[in-house]
């Protein structure tokens, strides 16, 4: 437009940016330096004094700016120009000043008047601007600041040709903030403000295009967060924006949910559902030490609320994700500083996101795990039976505890980051509970029976211990742990006794000999003689199918546990397997004392020897081939170390493996014996990295199709630093020694055919706290289960058994303690009618072949009393109609009953996945089948009285009353 002289006190500010923007609108209008025949000339109506004289490129073209505040000092510019540059006047001399002759130079023959507003809309080639944009005077540093802001490749155009607010603001934010481009809510608000570097770009943003625009950018962001935008706009303009998230996770707490039967909101830990005057107190004096943060009048209790619930679900969001979850942590960490910052700190213990709510929560495990099992340890001494039933008081308070603990996101499994290491700990003591509540006297104390003990369940109590002496910083829980640990020691110094008394007379009495393997009273689990292993099961497995015998030399029943689990656990194919007539996974007996040098070679053997590598060597390949089998390959540490660069396996390995008609092959590892002496067992995670040499065996056996079993020599005791050194002249171990002094305290005499040392008569300790040597990591060669009792695990490459094998698929074998809490069956009275049996038929009389008289039946009597909740949905008529229209279910109504009964014992009737199979007698590979067949019956019209939330199986106790026609 044409300035006239009347608005020549109007002559506004002149920024670089219009200066930018100016040229553009020229350039498109084929003026500049570059087109020969036009004017390279801009003149700018405005104030000379908002700029300095300057020269920069624009779009690769250099410009002078030269403010003129004459007609004289514009002619002066005129004639010093550069002619291949933009020259750019400003001045605030009307037209009518400067004359013709000067106007001649300049694009388009005139003084062009700034409208950043106009600019604005060229840079975003739009046709037009929404009246919000430009009505107020006072938006002008707006325009200006979108100017400024203009990115290196431009604005994206304005839809449709309207320049909206939403869309100049939306621009902004995405270019210089990194706002995600899909529609923003209040998740997706509060997930950006916990963006790194979001403070420095906010910065960036306010020093290069102004506070107006960077205002508006960021309160047009909050106005995306619905009613959480008011206290998230607050918090911005101050400056606080790294605080956004964390200040949310506090005000969560101190607003509280708003209804209170909500989820959540009484199902805190230690807390009623009614808010105590302290709590309220608390609260309300936190909120008012907020109040410095609004600049005014607080948010309303609904916008605190939004904001708080919003900042619970981003942050557990980003929890799950591995390239945020650092970060999720960092802020975590701060909301807790907040919390105390502000007086509140106990209030912590109500969220499931606080890493004070995790400290809380365990804290109330560990007062519920030491008023569990304060003196008991002493009471066990005089009273053993006494001690389940004391403990079982607990049992509720215990696992509803560790329950709300592990809903706490930062106690989940599957979380990405180191875990905490108070888990484990905890998560072990926990278990320990449920065995002492559960723990019962052995039926017999045949070695068979003992043996079995060990094997199905003393090994997962012995895992236990190991992970709970591994201990905690936190004074609180460690007492927990010492009073847990304290109490399972006296009865696992019991167990250690009968076994040690069991073995002497087995030893003495040659118990086993005669079929190589003991069976306890009434039962057909084996428990092998380990000399007679590998005739009596390996080489029965063999005829039918391709094996590899791995022997760990030291692998106890414990470390077993841990290598098992880890390799069923990477589901790569592999599926245990039960031996013919087992029940259980099988153990063996070791040779005694249980040495490497002894057991090894009488288990490679098939006879009772002692001797090294070589007798190994030759003891084997006689055995077997006296079989009737091709003589096997044995290998040893030696040549299966010694394999090509790059190859984890050696080349004669993995030929004898993958050479099935080598219908058997045999490896020695010596990791775990190894660790024994410079590492730290106990707290090594045993799985089949940690073995070396067993993950690259599994692998080729598992290519080749070979069932592989996993056995040992001998177990080991761990050393706690607890125990004593009793000196022995002629000790041939740490643990075993000659009978030239009569056993004392913790020591067994053991005398028989299978005692190859001293004569066969020595002494061995069952106390794991005694040694005759030298200090070391562990040992073995004495008398307790840990080190006499081996497992013997079968690997099949699923999803079935060879056939002709004999074998079954194994269910997931730790005890139901280890991973089911503990808790009462719930019990319901149901109406049962007790039909009469059927009265005996009359017999004819003589003038009749088929009439007979009507015998009346009496009536049916009915009765009630009580019965398990999973009994009686078998007994119902409902459950007997789901059975007729549900097909064809493998499930037996015992399965479906175990289940119910898990589920409705389990807090929060939550059971996970694998540990419901358990329950069920199962595979884990099954379990996804089961869990549908189990929803087929019991789920009645489509109902979900049975469902899966991700891992873990969920039962609605009260829908499954409602439609087997349960009362309670």
């Amino acid at each position: 437009m044409t300035a006239t002289r009347q608005e020549r006190q109007h002559a506004g500010t002149v920024s670089l940016a219009v200066v930018r923007a100016m040229i553009d609108d020229a350039t498109a209008h084929d003026y500049g330096p570059e087109h020969r025949d036009a004017a390279a000339v801009l003149g700018i109506y405005g104030d000379p004094s908002s700029l300095k004289p300057s020269r920069f490129d624009h779009a690769g073209v250099p410009v002078q700016v030269a403010p003129c505040v004459s007609a004289l000092a514009v002619r002066e510019a005129l004639l010093t120009r550069d002619p291949n540059a933009w020259l750019v006047v400003v001045t605030d001399r009307p037209e009518e000043d400067l004359g013709v002759g000067i106007l001649a130079h300049l694009a388009g023959h005139k003084l062009r008047t700034p409208d950043p507003w106009a600019a604005v809309r060229q840079q975003f080639s739009a046709a037009g601007l929404e009246t919000a944009l430009y009505a107020d005077p006072s938006t002008r540093p707006l325009a200006h600041g979108l100017l400024l802001a203009r990115p290196e490749a431009g604005w994206p155009p304005a839809p449709a040709g309207a320049l909206t607010r939403d869309h100049a603001l939306g621009s902004v934010a995405r270019a210089w903030l990194d706002v995600p481009r899909r529609s923003l809510d209040s998740l997706g608000v509060l997930r950006w403000t916990a963006s790194p570097g979001l403070t420095g770009r906010i910065a960036e943003l306010r020093a290069l295009a102004g506070d107006e625009l960077t205002d508006a950018t960021l309160a047009w962001v909050c106005a995306s967060a619905g009613a959480a935008g008011t206290p998230l706009t607050h918090l911005l303009r101050r400056g606080e924006i790294s605080d956004a998230l964390p200040l949310g996770l506090v005000l969560g707490l101190l607003v509280g949910p708003a209804d209170a039967t909500s989820p959540g909101a009484s199902a805190h830990v230690g807390l009623s559902p009614e808010e105590d005057g302290d709590t309220r107190h608390t609260r309300e004096l936190a909120l008012a030490r907020l109040a410095h943060r609004w600049h005014g009048p607080a948010p309303s209790t609904a916008s605190l609320r939004a904001l708080g619930d919003a900042a619970n679900q981003v942050v557990a969001d980003l929890l799950r994700e591995r390239v945020t979850a650092a970060n999720a942590r960092e802020l975590l960490h701060r909301a807790d500083a907040l919390l105390g910052e502000v007086g509140a700190p106990a209030l912590a213990e109500r969220s499931e996101v606080l890493p004070g709510g995790l400290t809380a929560r365990l804290h109330l495990v560990g007062d519920h795990l030491r008023a569990a099992t304060a003196g008991l340890a002493t009471r066990h001494q005089a009273d053993p039976g006494s001690v389940p039933a004391l403990v079982a008081r607990h049992t509720q308070d215990i696992e509803t505890a560790w329950a709300a603990t592990a809903r706490h996101l930062l106690a989940a499994p599957d979380r990405p980051g180191p875990a905490d290491p108070r888990l484990a700990p905890m998560l072990a003591a926990v278990r320990l509970s449920r065995w002492l509540a559960h723990e019962e006297a052995a039926a017999d104390e045949v070695l068979a029976s003992l043996a079995l003990r060990q094997g199905s369940t003393d090994a997962w109590v012995d895992a236990a211990v190991n992970d709970a002496y591994e201990g905690v910083a936190d004074p609180a829980l460690a007492e927990a742990l010492t009073a847990v640990l304290a109490v399972v020691e006296a009865v696992r110094d019991r167990h250690d006794a009968q076994f040690a008394a069991a073995l002497a007379r087995a030893t003495r009495d040659d118990e086993g000999t005669p079929d190589g393997y003991l069976t306890p009273p009434g039962g057909t689990d084996r428990v092998w003689l380990l000399e007679h292993l590998v005739r009596g099961a390996v080489v029965p497995l063999v005829r039918a199918t391709p094996t590899l015998l791995l022997v760990l030399d030291g692998m106890s029943t414990s470390v077993a546990t841990e290598i098992v689990d880890d390799v069923l656990a990477r589901r790569e194919g592999w599926e245990e397997a039960l031996l013919p007539q087992a029940h259980v996974r099988a153990t063996g007996v070791a040779v005694l004392p249980s040495l490497t040098e002894v057991s090894r070679a009488s288990l490679l053997s098939g006879r009772l020897t002692t001797g090294q590598q070589g007798q190994e060597q030759t003891g084997h390949a006689a055995l077997v081939s006296a079989l009737g089998l091709r003589s096997p390959q044995v290998f040893h540490k030696k040549p299966l170390d010694t394999s090509r660069p790059g190859f984890a396996v050696a080349d004669d390995v993995a030929l004898a493996i993958a050479d099935t008609s080598q219908e058997l092959v045999t490896c020695v590892l010596n990791t775990i014996d190894d660790a024994l002496d410079r590492s730290d067992p106990a707290g090594t995670a045993w799985t089949a990295d940690a073995v070396k040499h067993l993950r690259p065996l599994l692998d080729r056996a598992l290519a080749a199709g070979r069932t592989v079993v996993l056995t040992a020599d001998h177990g080991h005791v761990v050393e706690r630093r607890r125990g004593r050194q009793q000196s022995s002249k002629d000790a041939s171990s740490g643990r075993s020694r000659p009978a030239d002094v009569a056993p004392g305290e913790g020591e067994v005499l053991v005398s028989g055919p299978r005692v190859l040392k001293h004569g066969g008569t020595a002494v061995l300790p069952f106390d794991e706290r005694l040694r005759y040597g030298p200090l070391k990591a562990g040992y073995h060669g004495g008398a307790s289960p840990a080190e006499v009792v081996v497992p013997v695990v079968v690997l099949v490459p699923g999803p079935d058994v060879p056939d002709g094998s004999g074998l079954r698929l194994a269910p997931p074998q730790a005890p139901r303690w280890w991973d089911v809490a503990s808790g009462e069956a719930a019990m319901v009275q149901v109406e049962v009618t007790r039909r009469p049996s059927r009265p005996a038929k009359p017999q004819p009389q003589d003038d009749s072949l088929f009439d007979t008289a009507i015998v009346e039946a009496p009536a049916a009597a009915r009765s009630t009393h009580e019965v398990r909740l999973g009994d009686a949905v078998v007994r119902s008529d409902a459950w007997a109609q789901q059975r007729g229209v549900s097909g064809r279910v493998a499930l037996e109504d015992e399965q479906v009953v175990a289940a119910i009964e898990a589920l409705a014992a389990a807090p929060g009737t939550r059971l996970p996945l694998a540990s419901l199979a358990s329950v069920m007698a199962l595979p884990a590979t099954r379990a996804q089948g089961a869990v549908a067949q189990l929803q087929r019956l019991l789920n009645v019209e489509g109902y979900a009285v049975v469902r899966t939330d991700g891992p873990v199986v969920v039962l609605d106790v009260p829908l499954l009353r409602e439609q087997f026609g349960i009362g309670g």
